[in-house]
């Protein structure tokens, strides 16, 4: 049986776990008003708060994984 492959361009994967991750963290700042996902800075600028963070980074291997399992792939550059 061949495996189905799909491609991505670096920008458009990079965009999909992304934005996959970000929901993933609106949804448990919904349900917990412990984890604070966006902080303003001094400047006005909004970022991340640490705890997003960290969060983030850990979403975005476990989509990558559950991806490369389906065989969805990003460019090689």
């Amino acid at each position: 049986m061949n495996e189905v492959r799909l491609v991505l361009s670096s920008e458009e994967y990079v965009g999909l776990v992304g934005e996959l991750a970000e929901r993933k963290l609106l949804a448990l700042e919904t349900v917990s008003n412990d984890g604070v996902v966006y902080h303003t800075d001094n400047s006005g600028g909004t970022h991340f708060s640490d705890w997003a963070q960290d969060e983030f980074n850990k979403e975005v291997d476990e989509i990558e994984n559950i991806l490369a399992e389906a065989g969805i792939f990003k460019e090689a550059t």
